[in-house]
C-alpha cells in the first residue's frame, strides 16, 4: 500500500487484525471496547514481518498522478524528437535544479534533568526563512557557480561565510 502513496497506520493495521479476527471467528484477548489490538501486538506483528513505523513524505496528488510511464515515454519521446532535428553538443545541454533550504535547524536530543518539561536550544531563528539554491551543470561536466538568493533587503558579506568557493549570493 505504502508504494500506491495509501499506507496503513498503526491505527488502521489494529482495527483491521481486529476485524479479521472477529470475522473469522478466532477466541482472541483483544479489547472489544476499542474494536482494537494492542500496542504489544502491533510491535510484534510489525518485529515478526520486518516492518517499522515510518514518518511519510508528503506527496501532492498532482506529482503523484503526473509522474507515470506514459508520461515519462512521452517526455522522452519529446526529447529524442528535439535532439534528433537540431545539433546539440553536451556543452548546449544544460541542467539546472533549485531548492528551498531552511535557515533553522532542526535541533538534536538533548541530555537534560529528569523532571524537566520543557528544554531549549539555540536557533537561528524560531520561525525560520527560506534560503533558494540554485545549481547548474551542463553534460560536457561544465557548473556555474551555486547562486544562494536572500530573502533580505541588503547583502552583507556574513551570509556566504562558509559557502562553496566561487558561490554568488542576491537578495531580493
Amino acid at each position: 500500500m505504502e508504494r500506491r502513496m495509501f499506507g496503513l497506520t498503526s491505527k488502521n493495521l489494529r482495527q483491521l487484525a481486529f476485524d479479521v479476527a472477529q470475522k473469522a471467528g478466532y477466541d482472541h484477548p483483544f479489547n472489544k471496547e476499542t474494536r482494537m489490538t494492542g500496542e504489544d501486538w502491533l510491535k510484534s506483528f510489525l518485529e515478526r514481518n520486518g516492518l517499522s513505523l515510518r514518518q511519510p513524505q508528503s506527496t501532492s496528488m498532482a506529482r503523484i498522478v503526473g509522474f507515470n510511464r506514459p508520461k515519462v515515454d512521452q517526455f522522452f519521446d519529446l526529447l529524442r524528437s528535439i535532439f534528433a532535428n537540431a545539433d546539440y553538443d553536451s556543452p548546449k545541454i544544460w541542467n539546472m535544479d533549485e531548492t528551498a533550504l531552511t535557515t533553522v535547524q532542526k535541533p538534536s536530543k538533548i541530555i537534560a534533568e529528569k523532571g524537566i518539561r520543557q528544554v531549549g536550544k539555540v536557533t537561528s531563528a524560531e520561525k525560520g526563512e527560506l534560503v533558494t539554491f540554485i545549481c547548474a551543470m551542463n553534460a560536457a561536466g561544465g557548473y556555474l557557480p551555486p547562486l544562494y538568493v536572500f530573502p533580505r533587503k541588503r547583502m552583507v558579506d556574513v551570509l556566504m561565510k562558509g559557502s562553496p568557493p566561487g558561490s554568488v549570493g542576491y537578495v531580493t
